[in-house]
């Protein structure tokens, strides 16, 4: 090849014709068509790409996903970034149109910078907004990951309460109707005022029986519940399975039944179909009130998450961001059947902070723990002094962090799990929030399993 014509490349323009030369001695020219790949993320960097003509598009794969980071016109360059810090490639580079590149060897770039200075300068220039991009868009992803990972969790929590909240309602409005009919088959059969208030009296009594009654044993309720059907049809009463199961529930035995009955003969089915009804309705509404209340517990767990209608900056007890945080992360905790020990103190004071900048670090350590740890796993988080120091520690007893990785662990994109799961920016962020609030993280040497320690100033 004509060493004249890497003087394309903008920044190789005014060198002169000797280096040209030494770097033809050292590379080999190279065709692409359109969709070929130049190089693929993951790869060592062999060369210094030069892109005499054509178009090339680089793409950064975050969490599985092909995100466009760079387009490259003739005259451009890659790869520098790599054989400069000795790391694999970022990203994947593809032809757009087809394009004709020069590859230098790794080693012929480095002497071309230490021999020409402006060089060096053009290639410094371009290496810190392409780091500085590459990180602020693995860095978003990876928010985004965890918001969508938040989002989808805290959908699953609270649909099973606001499932149980709509069946709630559904028997509610089934239980009225039943007992409407009731009331209107005793009125036909002439129930009169004493016997309708007989009745509002033993209703009463079911109640208060249901609501004071103790568990039962699941096997010794089923055997009960079958004797009780069984005697319940004898009588040539029906529905009897249904009823004897309200009956059960509420404590009651065969002779209130005999009592209840007595209150107006002949209309046995219309007696047992009113109480029936309201027993259904009263543990209905419990129910009901279970489910609201664990929606309104979940709401309030994310308003106090991310601090809404609150100053972000203010005096905060960290065990309420852990605690929030534990409450929007319950789904992964309940599916993987994680132990949480909490071994607080909660003697420490106040601390001013962030909030919601806390609580994505608070997030990403007990996320990790949970992800590290075999299912049935056990975490544990752990408040104290640490000198002028509020600690907080997150343990799990997972297999731990190899010594080879440990220097390297709050390294940006550096990360232990599998390929496509981490972006390896989540400790790099925690830290720096950390750090922002005068504090510190660290990997906390322990026997088995692994321990990240953050320290906070105490006031004063």
């Amino acid at each position: 090849m004509d060493p004249g014509e890497l003087r394309r490349i903008e920044i190789l323009a005014d060198l002169p014709e000797e280096r040209l030369e030494e770097l033809v001695r050292h590379g080999t020219e190279q065709r692409f068509d359109v969709g070929d790949y130049v190089f693929r993320t993951g790869e060592d960097a062999s060369h210094w790409w030069l892109l005499l003509e054509g178009e090339l598009e680089t793409t950064l794969e975050v969490a599985g996903d092909d995100v466009p980071l760079l387009h490259h016109n003739a005259g451009g360059f890659l790869g520098a970034i790599s054989i400069l810090t000795g790391e694999v490639l970022r990203g994947s580079t593809r032809a757009v149109v087809p394009s004709r590149l020069f590859l230098a060897e790794p080693d012929a770039f480095r002497r071309l910078l230490i021999a020409e200075p402006a060089v060096f300068k053009a290639v410094m220039g371009v290496f810190v907004p392409v780091i500085s991009d590459i990180t602020a868009i693995e860095r978003d992803r990876d928010k985004l990951i965890t918001l969508g990972s938040l989002s989808a969790g805290l959908a699953h929590e609270l649909n099973n309460p606001a499932a149980a909240a709509q069946r709630a309602a559904s028997v509610l409005r089934s239980t009225d109707a039943a007992a409407q009919q009731a009331l209107s088959g005793l009125a036909a059969h002439g129930a009169g005022a004493d016997e309708i208030g007989r009745l509002c009296l033993l209703t009463s009594e079911a109640l208060r029986a249901a609501e004071g009654g103790e568990p039962q044993d699941v096997l010794d309720r089923a055997d009960r519940t079958e004797a009780f059907a069984a005697w319940l049809r004898e009588r040539g009463l029906a529905n009897g399975e249904a009823t004897a199961n309200a009956l059960v529930d509420a404590g009651l035995d065969e002779a209130w039944v005999e009592r209840l009955l007595e209150v107006a003969p002949g209309s046995s089915e219309e007696l047992l179909a009113w109480v029936t009804s309201r027993l259904t309705a009263e543990r209905t509404t419990h129910e009901l009130e279970d489910a609201t209340t664990r929606i309104s517990q979940l709401v309030n767990a994310v308003r106090e998450y991310a601090y809404l209608d609150q100053t972000p900056q203010q005096e905060l007890d960290v065990h309420d961001g852990l605690e929030s945080t534990l409450a929007i992360l319950a789904h992964k905790i309940s599916e993987r059947r994680i132990e949480i020990i909490r071994d607080y103190d909660r003697s420490l004071p106040h601390i001013d902070a962030h909030a919601p900048e806390l609580n994505q670090v608070w997030t990403n350590l007990i996320d990790n723990a949970i992800a590290a740890v075999d299912e049935g796993g056990r975490v544990t988080i752990r408040t104290g002094r640490a000198g002028d120091f509020l600690a907080v520690e997150i343990e799990d007893d997972g297999p731990g962090i190899a010594d080879d990785d440990a220097p390297r662990i709050f390294d940006p994109f550096f990360t232990t799990k599998p390929p496509g799961v981490g972006t390896g920016l989540g400790l790099d962020i925690a830290r720096r929030i950390v750090v922002r609030h005068r504090g510190d993280l660290r990997l906390k040497q322990i026997e088995e399993g692994a321990c990240f320690q953050v320290l906070l100033p105490l006031p004063g």
